[in-house]
């Protein structure tokens, strides 16, 4: 019974050691990428062509022209538009301007054997990762705000991670924005008329999360915000004011 728990208790310190590692190399990878950082969430099944994608390459191209560096989870669907965008800011400049070519603005955090997904063609790093729980928190850690869009299981369970982390002041207040009023409109309803209702969150609760129509909305949610964040903390001197 004894050398079964020991069996047990040392196989789970291999796979902390792993997971360990992993984490403290993920992190030192994301440092190489400027200040403020954007995670973008969003469903891994949304076609490049789609209306939700286009509008995700507009946001994260705004964001990564002035600056922002462009967090996703490293996949297909919304997050290769977040990544692809990010680095549509970097062809789009001056050919000759090395130092604009050299820009480091998309980051893609995957994780091992989910789904059997690859990193999408637009991530100029690969932060790979063995578990969901350390995967998200690297896109967590580093990020300022949150863009959610349309996604499924996944989506919702890290938009309610974070507005879970805030609401317990394990986070600061900072932007969480949902992207489509038509897609999210149902879930805020029912946060209203059943939790908010039923008093198992208050309405201070509610307002940490922001619902939008368009790139142009978000992106002026999150750049008022980082520029008030930036007249009283030193953000990276890429974040163009």
């Amino acid at each position: 019974m004894l050398s079964a728990r020991f069996k047990e208790y040392f196989k789970f310190l291999r796979s902390l050691s792993e997971t360990t590692w992993r984490l403290l190399v993920g992190m030192w990878k994301l440092t190489r990428f400027p200040q403020p950082a954007i995670t973008i969430f969003g469903s891994a099944r949304i076609q490049s062509g789609s209306p939700f994608a286009q509008t995700t390459r507009e946001l994260a191209k705004m964001l990564a022209v002035r600056g922002f560096s462009i967090i996703t989870g490293g996949g297909p669907g919304i997050m290769e538009a977040a990544n692809e965008g990010a680095m549509d800011s970097i062809s789009e400049c001056d050919l000759n301007d090395k130092a604009c070519r050299n820009r480091l603005l998309s980051v893609g955090i995957s994780l091992v054997r989910l789904n059997k997904e690859k990193a999408n063609p637009y991530v100029q790093e690969n932060i790979v990762m063995a578990h969901f729980f350390a995967r998200k928190w690297l896109l967590v850690r580093y990020s300022v705000g949150f863009v959610v869009f349309p996604g499924g299981f996944g989506t919702l369970d890290e938009l309610f991670e974070i507005t879970t982390l805030v609401q317990c002041s394990r986070m600061k207040k900072i932007p969480i924005v949902l992207v489509c009023r038509d897609y999210w409109g149902p879930l805020m309803e029912w946060i209203d008329s059943r939790m908010l209702a039923a008093e198992m969150i208050s309405k201070e609760d509610k307002d940490i999360i922001s619902v939008v129509d368009t790139a142009q909305e978000a992106y002026e949610i999150i750049y008022s915000f980082c520029r008030k964040a930036c007249q009283s903390n030193s953000y990276d001197a890429d974040f163009k004011h």
